[in-house]
């Protein structure tokens, strides 16, 4: 199980990269999409500083995208405190914990992981690859130097 969980990661992970699997998993990404942030990004501690950058990158249709009215669903779950379904969108993966992790909470579909912390279920909501990532080039350096997809 070990092996076969650390292949759907780096699968996971793969597709990620790959502009048109990213597209057709319904996410608006700008033309220049597989791109690094630079490591000042993780000292980002205002939610509106983290949306600008966002917004400057070329993702500010799909932040707009994920700020839709939730549909309702269908079933027991509504009774079970999961009444709407939450749309995702981009996921930042940083170096180690940092300001960013809280400050980015509250931006509607957007997830802020630790690149050690970083699962398949992060990559592939739902079991669907191609999810829009971006990696601080400080978090590549960590992958870079303890081989972590290996």
């Amino acid at each position: 199980n070990d092996k076969e969980r650390q292949k759907a990661l780096r699968s996971a992970l793969a597709a990620a990269f790959l502009k048109n699997v990213v597209k057709e998993r319904g996410h608006l990404i700008p033309e220049d999409y597989p791109f690094l942030i630079e490591g000042k990004a993780e000292e980002l501690a205002k939610t509106h500083e983290v949306m600008a950058l966002l917004e400057k990158m070329g993702f500010a249709n799909e932040l707009a995208k994920t700020k839709e009215k939730r549909k309702m669903r269908a079933g027991k779950g509504k009774n079970r405190g999961r009444k709407y379904k939450k749309k995702k969108s981009l996921l930042l993966v940083v170096s180690q914990p940092c300001p960013l992790l809280k400050s980015a909470v509250n931006i509607e579909g957007v997830d802020v992981v630790p690149v050690k912390n970083l699962n398949t279920e992060d990559l592939a909501p739902g079991a669907l690859p191609g999810r829009a990532v971006l990696f601080t080039d400080k978090a590549v350096e960590v992958i870079k130097k303890e081989n972590l997809f290996q």
